[in-house]
């Protein structure tokens, strides 16, 4: 229990330091402001000239979504809440939880400022004190890979669930050795608390949820992450990728070559009560 205790306590100082620095940057003056710059970072696959080497799936979900308008909405693991922002401003009911309360400081200070009703607590995954079947739809953007190690998490996430709900994730994934020897070189903090998601570790987590599905996505396309990022400033003109509309065309082709996709190294994990 005790490392546990200092693994969350690493975790939160590592993510308070984080988003200390990040600050408020993250919100525009204004709501339609704040919309575009999210959806330029979060939403564009990166074929199309995206901000982001995770828009594709994180496109994807927000397709599996739909319109989030009049549902109970929980983003988990919401870290400074611009997800919940978003879907606040869509229409969804929010609440949001982090570990970590400097970001959580800056998700209240979001919704004040864009005067919606969202609400953001500082809460630990393992002991959410959100009523039982609250919520109609969780969602996060790269969060199962922190909470994933700790055992109370699934439990208390499959208990707000609502009959009918849905939890939908974006992740990366590690079956692939290859991919992984790459990432050597790029993961570098373990005081972030990052896990090594893997599909049998997703299934462990998943366990008691009567539907549990894992699209995996993305093989040579992957490599979109040895790339260039552009500068965030949504003045410009979204510049497609020709090379890397290329390869994903080509990549979902060698897919379908039997036993191929469990080599993918990013997934959208679905789990429905």
């Amino acid at each position: 229990m005790e490392a546990t205790i200092d693994q969350k306590r690493s975790e939160m100082e590592w993510h308070d330091n984080f988003y200390s620095q990040l600050g408020i940057s993250e919100y525009p003056k204004d709501r339609d402001a704040f919309l575009r710059y999210f959806e330029r970072v979060h939403l564009v696959p990166y074929e199309e000239g995206g901000w982001s080497w995770w828009g594709d799936i994180r496109k994807e979900i927000m397709a599996e979504v739909g319109n989030p308008t009049g549902k109970r909405v929980l983003d988990y693991g919401c870290g400074s809440g611009s997800l919940g922002m978003y879907l606040a401003l869509l229409g969804a009911n929010v609440i949001g939880f982090d570990l970590s309360s400097e970001g959580i400081k800056i998700a209240q200070r979001a919704a004040i400022q864009y005067q919606v009703s969202a609400r953001f607590d500082q809460m630990d995954a393992e002991n959410l004190t959100y009523p039982d079947e609250s919520v109609d739809l969780i969602i996060g953007f790269g969060v199962l890979h922190h909470v994933i190690k700790y055992s109370g998490a699934s439990e208390h996430l499959r208990r707000i669930l609502a009959p009918g709900g849905m939890a939908i994730f974006a992740e990366t994934l590690w079956d692939n050795p290859a991919i992984n020897i790459c990432r050597r070189f790029t993961v570098t903090d373990d005081d972030a608390g990052d896990a090594k998601l893997t599909e049998a570790s997703i299934q462990r987590f998943a366990l008691g949820f009567p539907k549990v599905e894992l699209r995996k996505r993305h093989l040579l396309y992957l490599l979109k992450r040895l790339s260039g990022l552009p500068i965030r400033d949504v003045s410009r003109p979204l510049k497609p990728r020709p090379l890397w509309q290329f390869i994903h065309r080509f990549d979902e082709l060698i897919l379908r070559i039997p036993g191929l996709r469990s080599m993918c190294g990013e997934v959208i994990v679905i789990l429905r009560k």
